[in-house]
């Protein structure tokens, strides 16, 4: 049997590796108990094992930290797929094209200490105080506290849309009034 020199090659040590792009483009099955060489967006990464998860595909890309990214493997002829952090991947398995990474599908943010998740990219800061539960929300303004401990008030803004961004964003909630003294 001959072996395509795009799809198989051999490293200074003698070890082969598996270009899996190139056997799904030949629609072959990859040989197992190899090494795997895999397109991740527009870089190609060789792995030691035929099978991977999709925190181990993040990583050796360099996309960290891994809740910042979703994860998309490419089948020949099919949509992509989406791949958990945690699921395992076969990369000696028929078909598969390509990983494409992209931002989050869910922000993750905390309101006073206490994690709230969004599917949305933003949000305005009566919008983060209702989600929050934090009613009544006109009693309320939202501040955020940055890396560096600096804060950010939304006193004055509270219809502006924030950028939800990865990892998450902290907020307080401070209230308006002031308390009368006995």
């Amino acid at each position: 049997m001959t072996k395509s020199k795009k799809s198989l090659t051999t490293t200074a040590q003698g070890v082969e590796v598996v270009d899996v792009e190139n056997y799904a483009s030949q629609n072959r099955k990859p040989p197992k108990g190899m090494k795997y060489k895999v397109r991740i967006g527009n870089e190609k990464y060789t792995f030691d094992q035929e099978c991977v998860t999709g925190s181990e595909i993040l990583i050796k890309a360099g996309y960290t930290p891994i809740e910042c990214y979703t994860l998309y493997q490419k089948l020949r002829g099919c949509n992509f797929e989406k791949i958990s952090s945690t699921e395992k991947v076969d990369l000696s398995k028929p078909g598969i094209e390509r990983f494409v990474v992209k931002e989050p599908e869910v922000f993750h943010y905390s309101v006073d200490g206490e994690p709230e998740t969004t599917d949305l990219s933003e949000l305005t800061p009566v919008k983060i105080l209702e989600l929050a539960g934090i009613k009544p929300v006109s009693d309320y303004y939202l501040v955020q506290v940055l890396e560096d401990q600096s804060q950010v008030s939304y006193k004055d803004k509270p219809n502006d849309p924030i950028q939800m961004k990865c990892p998450g964003l902290k907020f307080i909630s401070v209230y308006r009034s002031t308390t009368p003294v006995a």
